[in-house]
């Protein structure tokens, strides 16, 4: 059974791009230089490299990245009265 392939080309001047996606697999791209006939040759041979990389490996592994440090709490300063310091107050409305 063949599994579902997408082939997107782009093309530039005489610069392209070939992408092969497939579901649940990670995407294969590469470059060329030459126009469409030119990408059309290499579409075949870049599906079967992909199915290859797909076999052994559909998906890259999982980057292990440390969760972010929690925010700072910010501090309650109190003056010695016991209210709220000037810089805690809300700034009076101008209008």
């Amino acid at each position: 059974m063949t599994a579902e392939i997408k082939v997107v080309i782009s093309l530039k001047d005489s610069r392209g791009s070939i992408g092969i996606q497939s579901p649940n697999c990670d995407p294969v791209f590469t470059t060329l230089e030459g126009d469409l006939e030119a990408a059309l040759e290499r579409v075949t041979d870049l599906v079967q490299q992909a199915r290859e990389k797909w076999a052994e490996n559909a998906r890259y592994p999982k980057a292990d990245v440390p969760q972010p440090p929690p925010p700072p709490q910010p501090s309650r300063a109190q003056s010695p009265r016991g209210q709220t310091s000037q810089a805690q107050r809300p700034q009076p409305s101008m209008f």
